[in-house]
């Protein structure tokens, strides 16, 4: 996947650019509210092995492999945790408490689950985040 970008500064081997919007964006319905690409939120760090200096056009690549697996893990893995825990809790959450209906186990340890899965996922971020091989890289100065 690639997408432009403008080199904002640069620091030995990694840069800080700012994400311009892609083509896929005017042809969004939501492109005019969107906050996906706001001015403050779409400024990354990408690896710069070819020298890219502070102001100049980029192009930024994403390998499809890291990109599927980041988008798989960010809205899929809550949605499975969600459902998992919400069978785990309409199962043995009344034999926990009989007092409590299953629906109520079943949303309780749902959520439960789900908030779960919001922590794997940022310490999986977080741990990705200092690996450089996963990192988007600039691929071409374009100006």
């Amino acid at each position: 996947m690639e997408e432009t970008g403008i080199v904002l500064e640069t620091d030995g081997s990694t840069a800080k650019v700012k994400m311009m919007r892609s083509g896929g964006c005017e042809a969004c319905s939501a492109s005019g509210s969107c906050k996906a690409v706001s001015d403050s939120d779409n400024v990354i760090t990408v690896a710069n092995k070819i020298g890219a200096t502070v102001g100049r056009h980029v192009i930024i690549e994403i390998s499809s492999g890291v990109f599927l697996k980041a988008t798989f893990l960010t809205y899929m893995l809550p949605v499975v945790m969600l459902f998992v825990g919400a069978a785990l809790g309409g199962k043995y959450g009344p034999g926990i408490y009989s007092g409590m209906p299953a629906d109520f186990w079943q949303a309780t340890v749902g959520i439960l689950f789900f908030g779960l899965a919001i922590v794997i996922i940022r310490v999986y971020d977080r741990i990705l985040s200092r690996d450089k091989e996963l990192m988007p890289v600039i691929t071409k100065i374009l100006d």
